[in-house]
């Protein structure tokens, strides 16, 4: 499905991907990654999302505080900010979450 996606132009929206890859965000590599640039692992999780180019994740939160580090995070991006720009990151975080194809530079 992600291969077609991109290969399609066709944007993604995902839904409860937080909720998903709670055991994920919970590891110390993702801690330390995020921390790095200034996230919270789920803020990281959001940015990593969006640098594919082809998901958007949909914030489902009710509290105010996550949700304006959502749109910080989603803002920082699209003022250009490259916050997962390293390849090598990429795919780490996605081998992190399960998806070992979605960081590879060929999808």
């Amino acid at each position: 499905l992600r291969n077609f996606l991109k290969e399609n132009g066709v944007k993604y929206q995902s839904f409860w991907t937080l909720t998903a890859s709670r055991n994920a965000l919970a590891t110390a590599e993702v801690k330390e990654l995020a921390q790095a640039k200034g996230l919270t692992p789920q803020t990281y999780m959001f940015a990593f999302l969006m640098s594919l180019g082809y998901i958007t994740p949909l914030s489902g939160t009710t509290n105010k505080g996550h949700m304006a580090e959502d749109v910080a995070v989603m803002e920082r991006m699209q003022g250009g900010e490259a916050i997962i720009a390293d390849e090598k990151e990429q795919h780490l975080m996605a081998q992190l979450l399960g998806l070992p194809d979605a960081g590879s530079p060929d999808l």
